[in-house]
């Protein structure tokens, strides 16, 4: 039997940093290993239990979900991330709103 995802993943390799929004501590650093419209994989060098909520910033991007697994692979984690909200190109936006603004605001 094949299996079939909803969405496309896109096989990647970027760093990013991990924060647990369940519980206060230092952000993890880690790396993003494939991408989609809907889920992430990450590579973690410690556990992080599914159900957990946490923000993956990566690049201009900031990532929001729900961890769906962890199981180890190695010395390393496999991480599933549920997508729940995301972010792209924060300083972009923002250069983007200012600019609007400057305009609409200047005209008056």
């Amino acid at each position: 039997m094949e299996y079939h995802r909803r969405e496309p993943r896109f096989e990647i390799d970027q760093p990013v940093t991990v924060t647990n929004l369940n519980r206060a501590g230092m952000p993890m650093l880690g790396h993003l290993v494939n991408f989609s419209a809907i889920g992430t994989r990450l590579i973690l060098d410690q556990q992080i239990p599914p159900g957990t909520m946490v923000k993956i910033e990566w690049g201009g991007t900031i990532l929001l979900g729900e961890i769906i697994y962890c199981f180890q692979q190695g010395k390393e984690f496999a991480v599933g991330l549920e997508l729940e909200d995301a972010l792209y190109e924060r300083e972009m936006v923002a250069s983007m709103a200012e600019s609007w603004a400057a305009q609409v605001y200047g005209k008056r």
